[in-house]
């Protein structure tokens, strides 16, 4: 039985992914029986109804009694199956949130950078055991590979010290200033590079100011030309204090206190960009985590770096990626990464395996992101009454009733039986006949009666 949940996932995907080239044995079905992808959405509603009623109301409580200001969105099985505004977009003036809003996405805005140096890579312009210092000669760190800026095992010192220890001008510095700084002052290194890892905002700095250099393009212009527009995120940009062709479309970012809420100022450090500075919204974010299994615009190849670990010159391995940390949830690979900056707070959680993802954004400092993630994860992983009624409902949609059936008896074989949901069987069948989809709805019914007539005795 411990192998039970994987089988799960494997149904899962063979089934709601694999597309019609997965009906290969059992009832034939016209096309007049495929799903559109609108019907596919609502089947997913229907698999998942009962996380959604619990999602909503976690929200409900996090944002009346833990005052909760954001947006929040689940996928699960690869469909958006949750979205959610709560409370305001501008607590002082009592403004509400949308799901328009957009948000300074804080270090979730790395694995942008990321992808950036990964589309440079694709394209023949540069290799990530270079060093840095062949496209930024200047910067008086030698020893540093791009491959170390991408796993934070580079070692630079703190460039926020720099800009607010040195930094005396009435404008932000840019990305450039923040290299002739590094030039001029000659902060020493923490560590020798690759031998071990320390996050490192400068690095990502340094990444940005080397994609500028070997595009002649800013940053927000090279990601807009290469991965925004031909995604379709209307609503994403790289947003620079420095740049004053930029104009700002993101809202604020508020401290929360106890008497109510601050607005927090600009400050200087947000000229810079690479380590911050992607705005973007839900659905935004949500094309680009599905963008992520497609191989468009970066590689299945190279995703797959991007998603591994790294070890450090003594052997020890380093939970992150290119602009992603890793980890595990229930033996489950989990790509991540969270911001904290100037009031926003935000959380990019994607299961590959499962296809789920999580994506809070909140712009009020209050401190239960996280917790609010665990919380959600918790809900849409640890459910296997819809897990197995996800599958039996699969199998009996794209393979027919007889192979559902074996499946069934599977369970009963192994103690689960008990598990499968027969009402939302019953739910399943009446959307699709309500699609049109008869025969669909015909193997679902006929698996309803063969099992409610089962020997139990």
């Amino acid at each position: 039985m411990k192998h039970l949940p994987r089988l799960i996932l494997t149904l899962m995907f063979t089934l709601f992914f694999a597309g019609n080239d997965s009906l290969t044995s059992g009832t034939s079905f016209d096309e007049s029986e495929i799903l559109t992808s609108q019907e596919e959405l609502e089947l997913n509603k229907i698999l998942s109804a009962d996380r959604i009623r619990r999602l909503d109301s976690l929200l409900n409580v996090y944002t009346s009694v833990k005052g909760f200001n954001g947006n929040v969105l689940v996928a699960i099985n690869g469909y958006k199956v949750f979205e959610r505004a709560s409370g305001y977009a501008d607590p002082l003036r009592k403004e509400p949130v949308s799901s328009a809003s957009v948000y300074q996405l804080a270090s979730v805005s790395k694995q942008f950078t990321a992808a950036a140096v990964m589309l440079l890579k694709s394209d023949g312009r540069l290799d990530f055991d270079d060093m840095v210092v062949d496209y930024i000669p200047e910067l008086p760190y030698p020893g540093v590979r791009i491959s170390h800026l991408l796993h934070h095992t580079g070692g630079l010192p703190n460039y926020m010290y720099l800009i607010d220890k040195y930094w005396s001008k009435n404008y932000p510095p840019d990305t450039e200033d923040v290299i002739a700084m590094l030039e001029r002052y000659r902060l020493p290194a923490f560590f020798k590079p690759g031998s071990r890892y320390d996050y490192s905002n400068t690095g990502y700095v340094v990444l940005a100011a080397l994609v500028e250099r070997i595009t002649g393009m800013s940053l927000n212009e090279f990601l807009q030309r290469r991965v925004f527009i031909p995604l379709g995120m209307k609503n994403t940009y790289v947003y620079s204090s420095a740049d004053s062709n930029l104009v700002k479309r993101h809202i604020d970012g508020f401290r929360a206190l106890k008497s109510g809420y601050l607005r927090i100022q600009e400050s200087k450090s947000n000229g810079p960009v690479g380590d911050k500075g992607v705005c973007s919204t839900l659905e935004d974010l949500y094309i680009w985590d599905q963008a992520l299994y497609s191989g468009f615009p970066i590689s299945s190849g190279l995703l797959d770096e991007a998603f591994s670990p790294v070890r450090s010159l003594s052997g020890k391995e380093i939970p992150y990626g290119y602009g992603f940390r890793l980890r595990t949830y229930n033996k489950e690979k989990v790509v991540y990464h969270n911001g904290v900056w100037e009031g926003f707070r935000s959380n990019f959680h994607r299961y590959p395996e499962s296809r789920n993802t999580i994506i809070v954004l909140n712009n009020t400092s209050t401190r239960i992101n996280h917790e609010l993630v665990s919380q959600i994860e918790s809900i849409i992983h640890n459910y296997p009454v819809e897990d197995i009624t996800r599958a039996m409902a699969g199998l009996a949609l794209e393979k027919g009733c007889e192979e559902a059936y074996d499946f069934y008896l599977f369970l009963e074989d192994t103690g689960q039986a008990e598990q499968v949901d027969i009402e939302r069987l019953a739910e399943v069948s009446t959307f699709m006949q309500q699609s049109g989809k008869a025969t669909k709805a015909g193997e679902i019914n006929r698996l309803i009666s063969r099992i409610q007539g089962m020997d139990r005795s």
